[in-house]
């Protein structure tokens, strides 16, 4: 008969599943993501400025419509200098950037002269 079995982190051992469940009951099943209900607000800029924007929808559009972006998951080398920092691990050096275009520019010569 097989048996099933799971990992106790605190004995660190493997010890049968209805010993687990005793010891930890039924484990939490993860559930899908549930967005809270949006709150209104007064823009402080733009063409609804003092005006209430009480939906999503009216957000999305607000923010198209004065070319606006929303703030908030972005890293901190994102939103200073331009992006421009030295901890932005997207950024490339001037030079870095002129060796890989000579490199693709010789690489392509090369390619094309074998023709």
């Amino acid at each position: 008969m097989r048996k099933r079995f799971r990992y106790d982190k605190e004995t660190k051992q493997v010890i049968p599943l209805d010993e687990w469940l005793q010891k930890y009951g039924e484990p939490v099943e993860e559930s899908h993501h549930i967005v809270g209900e949006f709150q209104a607000y007064q823009p402080v800029t733009g063409d609804m400025q003092g005006k209430w924007i009480t939906s999503r929808r009216q957000h999305r559009e607000f923010l198209k419509r004065n070319n606006l972006v929303e703030v908030g998951n972005e890293k901190s080398y994102m939103t200073r200098h331009g992006g421009m920092t030295a901890d932005n691990p997207n950024l490339v050096s001037d030079e870095k950037r002129e060796e890989q275009i000579c490199r693709s520019l010789v690489k392509n010569l090369e390619r094309l002269r074998s023709r």
